[in-house]
């Protein structure tokens, strides 16, 4: 019987009838019985010679890229020099807070609820880092002097400290020193410890508890100071923090796994997993981008055998193959004859469909140049960020918040931003499907911008401020 030039694998069943029928055409009275030993070695053969075939069959099938298993696919990627694209991890910043001195160990983790039931997604540190020790701030000793001086009445001070970060909580309040048209001299005024950049000092008239900040020394040196800033000229002034913003420190992380799931908005981290007891809180002042999911099999064995059919003398789809098995590269575009004659321009987005930093348009450019076969100028550029802010108003489910739907439906809207493609149209159909249907949201209605936005060439929008009423 003739053998497929695609399929030679036969089932322990076949093969086990095949032996039975070959015995029985020679010796026609053989007992071949379940409980026969014939019968019972013939199974047992049966079954090694289907992994026999089983084997051929799929070393059949890895002979051809187009039928090939995954570990064969990628070991063709490698013998071709287009690997498969593993996936990029979303990187940013987190921004811990906690107790003086605390210190936060590379590998720190954190974590972004996306909701909808989905497990947290992780993030974790990729450096140490230390929170400020500036220590508790002490008042200053306060000592009235009457006379040449705009001061009159009864004044009490407290001290804060201030970091790169932000402010701590103020000292307790000085003694009250009543001064009658003069000025107050200030000593002691206290130092903080390591991470301390500057001191607030906050003053209140008569006992009312209305502090205002009436000097910011910018430095951690000065320890005395002559108070005679008029009551009238800090009217207004800032009031002491009543949240500590100074125990705090910025760390740069990643996400735990590769993928477009890590690329979150602003504010999403909020939960410390796994960190020191001396950690409190912690978010993301920025957003987490650069996140790629691992190139789908399929997608690379298409890309991998236009690569070998094509020519590969610099035509625009060899240049894009090129361009693409960079990495960090998502997409690449090729304009023929631009600028001018003889040229081209290749257009990349980085991961996520961000802007290509200058060291991804650097090393693209430099392997284009070294594979140019067809000896052509060869531009490499990014595309124009085009920042996009999109207001929605959503119609919550029952039981559910405005504050608990916000995160999902930011993260929604982004991710549609950002995937858009260079000069492709924002749509609001786009925004409206992306949102509806999650979890919480019963309804959604674009306010802004009202109508779809055409995006002119060499540009691409990203997400800029996403407003959820």
């Amino acid at each position: 019987m003739p053998v497929s030039l695609s399929t030679i694998y036969k089932t322990r069943q076949d093969i086990l009838t095949s032996m039975i029928q070959q015995l029985t055409a020679g010796i026609p009275d053989a007992y071949t019985g379940t409980d026969g030993v014939i019968r019972i070695i013939f199974e047992i053969e049966a079954g090694q010679f289907e992994s026999l075939y089983l084997a051929e069959q799929l070393l059949l099938e890895d002979m051809w890229v187009s039928t090939a298993s995954y570990q064969a696919l990628v070991r063709y990627g490698d013998q071709y020099g287009l690997p498969m694209f593993q996936g990029n991890r979303a990187e940013g910043t987190l921004m811990f807070s906690g107790d003086d001195g605390g210190y936060i160990p590379q590998g720190t983790l954190a974590a972004h609820d996306p909701g909808n039931g989905l497990d947290p997604i992780y993030f974790e540190t990729t450096a140490d880092a230390t929170l400020p020790s500036t220590g508790d701030p002490t008042p200053p000793l306060a000592t009235p002097v009457d006379g040449g001086g705009n001061l009159t009445g009864a004044y009490e001070y407290i001290l804060t400290y201030t970091t790169a970060l932000g402010e701590t909580l103020p000292s307790d309040e000085s003694e009250i020193k009543t001064v009658n048209a003069g000025m107050i001299d200030l000593t002691g005024i206290a130092l903080g410890g390591p991470g301390t950049t500057g001191r607030r000092l906050y003053r209140a008239r008569n006992g009312d508890g209305n502090f205002r900040l009436v000097n910011d020394f910018a430095e951690n040196t000065t320890t005395t100071w002559q108070d005679n800033v008029s009551d009238a000229s800090i009217a207004s002034a800032e009031t002491p923090p009543i949240v500590d913003t100074g125990h705090a420190v910025v760390v740069a992380a990643s996400a735990q796994e590769v993928g477009v799931d890590g690329n979150v908005v602003v504010g999403s981290i909020t939960t410390i997993s796994d960190g020191p007891a001396e950690l409190t809180d912690v978010t993301n002042t920025i957003a987490f981008t650069g996140g790629q999911d691992p190139e789908d099999s399929e997608i690379y064995r298409s890309r991998l055998l236009n690569f070998i059919r094509n020519p590969q003398t610099g035509s625009v789809s060899d240049i894009e193959a090129w361009a693409l098995n960079v990495d960090g590269v998502e997409s690449a575009t090729v304009l023929e004859n631009t600028p001018g004659p003889g040229e081209v321009t290749v257009q990349i987005t980085g991961p996520g469909g961000s802007v290509a930093t200058p060291e991804l348009i650097d090393e693209v450019q430099q392997t284009l140049d070294a594979l140019d076969y067809a000896n052509i100028t060869i531009h490499v550029e990014t595309f124009t960020p085009l920042s996009t802010d999109v207001t929605v108003d959503v119609t919550e489910g029952s039981g559910y918040t405005l504050q608990a739907v916000t995160p999902s439906v930011q993260q929604a809207v982004s991710d549609y931003i950002n995937d858009l493609g260079v000069a492709e149209t924002l749509k609001i159909s786009g925004i409206i499907d992306a949102v509806f249907g999650l979890a919480g949201v019963d309804d959604v209605v674009v306010t802004t911008p009202t109508t779809n936005q055409a995006t002119p060439a060499g540009q691409k929008r990203v997400a800029g401020v996403i407003t959820v009423t």
